[in-house]
């Protein structure tokens, strides 16, 4: 052969490996184009799935935190309406005839304890409440007794049976009372 047609074939098999390598090259770019979309795809759901896990463990924190603080309260209020019942025992102490005749220094010193004993629960915020004259509501007053009488309204406290306690506004424990009823009509007789 000559050397013009020894040319020819070369260019043309040089031409063709030109094109099948742009060709590769074009389905490699398209290869890592989508294998490209796919890696961002996965780090954007893997980005949202971090996400919602950091705000599930910012939930868990707040939601223990409050069940803690929620037992906090419970087992205080517990403990304080145990020494609030320490006080109504002392108090019905004190105002018992037989302490009369007691020795002042002795009757001073448990007069001093149940003041320490309401200091300490009143440093706790609980408080005791007055409901003598006031207008019976279940929600603060538990009625155990009635009476009729014409000196006081129809469901009004008279007598304070033992004391009720708030901590922060809220009742914990009603005060046991002993409320008013409008005297029965003497017709009924």
């Amino acid at each position: 052969m000559s050397e013009t047609e020894d040319k020819i074939p070369q260019e043309d098999s040089a031409e063709s490996e030109q094109s099948t390598d742009s060709a590769n090259i074009k389905n490699s770019s398209g290869e890592s184009n989508d294998e490209l979309a796919e890696a961002l795809r996965e780090k954007d759901q893997f980005k949202r799935l971090a996400q919602r896990a950091q705000a599930d463990l910012v939930n868990y924190r707040r939601r223990i935190e409050g069940e803690q603080e929620s037992s906090r309260h419970r087992n205080l209020q517990r403990i304080v309406l145990k020494f609030a019942d320490v006080i109504d025992q002392l108090d019905v102490a004190l105002s018992a005839d037989s302490m009369k005749d007691t020795e002042a220094g002795w009757l001073e010193g448990i007069t001093a304890i149940q003041k320490n004993f309401v200091n300490a629960v009143s440093s706790e915020g609980f408080e005791r409440f007055d409901c003598v004259g006031e207008e019976f509501d279940p929600r603060k007053h538990e009625a155990l007794l009635s009476s009729p009488t014409a000196d006081h309204a129809p469901d009004t406290v008279v007598t304070e049976l033992r004391p009720g306690y708030m901590y922060n506004g809220e009742v914990v424990r009603p005060a046991q009372v002993q409320i008013a009823v409008a005297l029965p009509d003497e017709d009924e007789d």
